[in-house]
């Protein structure tokens, strides 16, 4: 059998979908809900956390910017005609059990796929509603963990609306990142009495007592999305 005609079912499935989402007919006047949809996957779009809208069907309806910027050849998860994999075929059934579950029996999961350094968290949370009015279940939102602590557009959102300079800014990457004020040295090429001096102004003009103090600070901070987005789900 070809790929086309394996994959028609799946695509006529996501293409009645996708028309149901935009329907305007006589009883929804104005188009309320479909305009309600795509407000949503904008606001999807403006988290800096990898989200997925699956339907009851397991289909990615939606994958954000975040999303796809992080599925790359080296993450764990791959989506493949619509459909969420996972790359090693040994975790595949891990996944296919907990998207399962959320489907099916409305069960919360937190699961943990690939090797270090690319091992990955993400949560599957069931949704009250299928998307379809031709499906049982419930539609699942996945979440993937964030590949870092802090994005560098945070650390300088918050560096300016603290007046840092910037190698201020470097510092206070550096820490947030994990490093000791001896290996920030040695990545900026200077002493560690200059580390220990910068920090200290971090602290002084951030009101903080300490470096736990100061990156607890940044990484409580909502998380921002560069303007530069990518346009669309892979097939």
């Amino acid at each position: 059998m070809s790929a086309h005609r394996k994959n028609a079912p799946m695509n006529y499935e996501l293409a009645a979908l996708e028309n149901e989402l935009a329907y305007r007919g006589p009883e929804r006047r104005g188009g309320e809900n479909a305009g309600l949809v795509r407000l949503m996957a904008c606001i999807l779009d403006e988290v800096d956390y990898g989200l997925m809208l699956l339907s009851a069907n397991a289909l990615v309806v939606h994958a954000n910017h975040a999303a796809l910027r992080e599925l790359n050849s080296t993450h764990p998860l791959e989506l493949r005609s619509r459909r969420l994999r996972a790359r090693d075929t040994q975790e595949q059934q891990s996944l296919s059990d907990a998207l399962d579950a959320a489907r099916h029996r409305g069960t919360r999961c937190l699961l943990n796929l690939g090797t270090v350094p690319a091992r990955i968290g993400l949560s599957i949370v069931p949704l009250p509603l299928p998307l379809s009015n031709h499906s049982s279940g419930h539609a699942v939102l996945l979440t993937l963990q964030r590949a870092q602590l802090v994005e560098k557009l945070s650390v300088g959102a918050f560096a300016r609306a603290r007046g840092l300079s910037q190698r201020e800014e470097e510092v206070l990457t550096a820490l947030c990142e994990g490093l000791r004020p001896t290996q920030i040295a040695e990545r900026m090429g200077v002493a560690v009495a200059t580390v220990r001096s910068h920090v200290h102004n971090l602290k002084e003009k951030t009101h903080c007592n300490s470096m736990v103090e100061l990156v607890k600070q940044v990484a409580l901070l909502p998380p921002l999305v560069t303007a530069l987005k990518t346009s669309s789900v892979s097939n």
